[in-house]
């Protein structure tokens, strides 16, 4: 399965249908506060995937900088391959990442609905909405810190490949 894959899946998963629901004021409340909290999260986590997508090993890594050499063209078949298993590497640990943060969006819906549909009160549910932001903004905290040093140590090993090769 591809990044893109992924990130649609991500995007259908968390997508919460209110077709057939006969909601009170407060379960529109509360759908509207997950709509907009967890999905600007997802929105902002596939952003980060599809601006990730794509790379060639040969040509860049996958950090932030942009001071990449690109693989010399007289490359040795067995760096080439170093390279492709290094790139499938790393697409299994973002998919993993990708499945974590959805994981831990959906445990803090699951609390937040839980948690809001026992109040009645708008000021109540805003408090929870307050809890709920907290814990978003954590778990894709974590999730950028974690793809950040996964993107690193790409790219220290993609270096280390290309280092072998001009020796």
């Amino acid at each position: 399965m591809n990044k893109s894959m992924i990130a649609i899946a991500l995007a259908t998963g968390l997508c919460l249908s209110t077709a057939g629901y006969a909601q009170s004021t407060g379960e529109q409340l509360v759908d509207d506060i997950i709509t907009d909290v967890i999905h600007q999260t997802a929105d902002a986590a596939r952003a980060e995937v599809r601006r990730k997508t794509g790379i060639d090993p040969l040509d860049r890594g996958y950090g932030d900088h942009d001071d990449y050499r690109p693989a010399p063209s007289d490359l040795n078949e067995e760096s080439v391959n170093e390279l492709g298993r290094l790139d499938s590497e790393y697409d299994r640990k973002v998919t993993k990442l990708e499945e974590e943060l959805e994981r831990n969006l959906n445990k803090a819906e699951q609390e937040f609905r839980r948690e809001a549909g026992k109040e009645d009160k708008p000021g109540k549910i805003e408090k929870k909405r307050e809890k709920l932001d907290r814990k978003v903004d954590k778990a894709y905290r974590k999730f950028e810190e974690k793809l950040r040093i996964e993107n690193e140590r790409y790219d220290r090993k993609r270096d280390q490949i290309l280092a072998k090769h001009s020796e």
